[in-house]
């Protein structure tokens, strides 16, 4: 269903909302302002957001993937250029400042432009997830909700984007960044080029010079490290910690511990000191 005007919420101080519009071509909004802070995602279409602060008036172009953010109280208005897709995000005041870390984020990002096309694939998820758990309001919908807008949060935090003299170089460290937290994912060089916004080529020359390996070197090692990791706690079985540091190929997992230790799994935790829980 499009909308021909703007949602109408209500956002309690102590909890978040998550809404998706899907803008009409006659889509019109009169300048308002709302007691809850909201997080605008454009995913897709154009935007024009004007904020108002007393007698200061700012303009914002918001292009597919953009990330908007606007404080509770600020006037504010919302012109489309061409039909939009709005995945909007309302906070609550005390819900950001009962920790002073979500705190602090929401400030960055009212601050500092993001690089939202880093998060394409979790932002869409994050938020019908939430969709999902406000309709059905099921057990533990309500924590589950917050827990998204957290993941939203952190999400936007960490891909803020940070003048370089190099944007695409920029771009390759944030996707690094990304995988660092998320390398158990079904990551590959095409998600990888696509998040950075670049050609297979460009990213692959690009994330050499960052971080001296390819992208697929840097992955397996990240999966490695974790595996073994697990392993040595001696509460993982081997398909276990496969699993869980995102090989989907038992037998491509120990091609690459051989290749690393010169031994298979069962060995290299007997003189580590831990051969408990395997499965082999």
């Amino acid at each position: 269903m499009t909308n021909s005007l703007p949602l109408e919420i209500k956002v309690p101080g102590t909890g978040v909302y998550f809404a998706e519009s899907v803008h009409a071509r006659d889509f019109e909004m009169s300048e308002r302002s709302d007691p809850f802070h909201k997080l605008l995602f454009v995913q897709q279409g154009r935007v024009e957001l004007h904020t108002k602060t007393g007698r200061e008036s700012v303009e914002t172009m918001g292009r597919e993937r953009a990330l908007l953010p606007i404080p509770a109280g600020v006037r504010h208005r919302v012109l489309d250029q061409e039909p939009s897709v709005i995945l909007l995000l309302g906070l609550g005041d005390e819900f950001l400042r009962r920790d002073e870390d979500v705190w602090q984020i929401w400030l960055r990002l009212q601050r500092n432009p993001v690089n939202a096309r880093v998060m394409e694939g979790g932002f869409a998820g994050w938020w019908r997830r939430a969709v999902l758990e406000q309709t059905r309001q099921g057990p533990g919908a309500g924590v589950t909700v917050r827990a998204m807008a957290l993941q939203v949060l952190v999400a936007a935090d960490r891909n803020v984007a940070r003048p370089t003299a190099d944007s695409a170089v920029e771009r390759v460290r944030m996707v690094q960044r990304e995988v660092k937290e998320t390398f158990f994912e079904p990551w590959d060089i095409d998600r990888a080029a696509q998040r950075a916004g670049l050609s297979r080529r460009q990213f692959t020359l690009r994330f050499k010079e960052v971080t001296g390996d390819t992208f697929v070197e840097h992955l397996n090692a990240l999966r490695l490290t974790h595996a073994e990791r697990l392993l040595r706690s001696g509460g993982h079985s081997v398909t276990g910690a496969t699993f869980s540091a995102g090989f989907e190929d038992l037998s491509h997992f120990y091609r690459l511990f051989r290749g690393k230790h010169g031994m298979p799994p069962r060995r290299w935790l007997e003189e580590v000191g831990r051969f408990e829980n395997l499965d082999f």
